[in-house]
């Protein structure tokens, strides 16, 4: 994918970066870009005396531009996986080296272990429909984990106290001014006033959400792989953890299911989430939720095409920008 947010790197300062994490007598194989992913250069590096891969993930340049929310952070994807595989059985990659001082390069990086999967994405229209739900059962489990972790406070992951939020509502309308804001600085056309009166109209039933938990809120079927076990499909792997904050666990059903405009049409996955969670029914205000939620994602969306390439940008920010103008007409707006 072509993206301008891509800090890509020279087969020789990979290596470099590998002798630096891994020892000067780690002898590197072939080094492959991944191109599938849209924001972070992405590298798959073979190594030889160990008989196996490693992931180098690439961060952002200084002085690209970027959405707010996206400054910075990578940090939050390396401390995600390091709290999920401290406190949970969620599987994610295991980070194996690490460094945010820029001293080797101009920018954060990480390595990780390899998934050796496929993307779910890829392969759920050949698998079946029964394997299919498996998986959509088994990532509401990992995702219910997930919401375990409890934070201190809502909104994004930052040191920043005056960025700290004491209540849910004031987070998340703070980060939809934020996306809002800078939208209109990329020029984008969006319905700002209907978009405001919404969330104004609805935010109350943002208070009924008292404790900040994690949410991934990038959880789609590109970020998640698979395998093949001789007996059915199952989650391998979960990745992308960057746009994660503390807020309602909700808010991670619009971006796993980006495509679906009401969550109940993916019974498999909701029935398995209400009964791990142990809650008996998906309200009408989870329902208001969801739809304010899916606007924020949509919203992302179409601010961020500026960084693509013209006619991948023009098709992602039409498609998004036709399913936030019916998340408006389904809360009547």
């Amino acid at each position: 994918m072509r993206s301008r947010t891509k800090n890509r790197l020279s087969e020789e300062k990979i290596r470099e970066l590998v002798r630096i994490h891994f020892g000067q007598d780690c002898e590197t194989g072939v080094i492959t870009e991944l191109t599938g992913g849209m924001f972070n250069a992405i590298y798959r590096i073979e190594r030889r005396r160990e008989g196996d891969a490693v992931i180098l993930k690439v961060g952002v340049a200084p002085g690209t531009t970027l959405l707010t929310y996206e400054r910075d952070i990578m940090p939050v994807e390396v401390k995600c996986f390091q709290m999920l595989r401290e406190q949970t059985t969620v599987p994610v990659p295991e980070v194996l080296a690490y460094d945010f001082s820029k001293k080797y390069i101009d920018s954060n990086y990480f390595f990780m272990t390899e998934l050796k999967g496929e993307q779910f994405s890829k392969v759920m229209k050949k698998i079946g429909q029964k394997n299919v739900d498996r998986i959509r059962e088994e990532l509401a489990g990992y995702l219910y984990q997930m919401h375990g972790i409890k934070g201190s406070y809502f909104g994004f992951f930052t040191d920043d106290k005056g960025r700290q939020y004491k209540t849910w509502k004031e987070a998340f309308l703070q980060m939809f001014r934020q996306i809002l804001t800078d939208s209109r600085e990329h020029y984008v056309r969006l319905p700002y006033e209907r978009i405001t009166s919404t969330l104004q109209k609805y935010s109350k039933c943002l208070e009924d959400v008292t404790e900040p938990a994690l949410v991934e809120y990038d959880c789609h079927e590109g970020n998640i792989f698979v395998r093949d076990t001789g007996e059915g499909y199952e989650i391998e792997g979960i990745l992308d953890f960057e746009r994660a904050f503390w807020g309602d666990p909700i808010a991670d059903f619009p971006t796993a299911f980006v495509f679906t405009d009401d969550i109940r049409k993916e019974k498999a996955f909701l029935d398995a989430y209400l009964k791990v969670s142990g809650r008996k029914v998906y309200t009408d205000t989870d329902a208001v939720k969801y739809q304010l939620y899916r606007m924020y994602i949509l919203t992302i969306m179409v601010a961020e095409t500026f960084r693509y390439g013209f006619w991948y940008g023009k098709l992602q920010g039409v498609w998004a920008k036709w399913q936030l103008k019916k998340c408006l007409r389904i809360l009547g707006c």
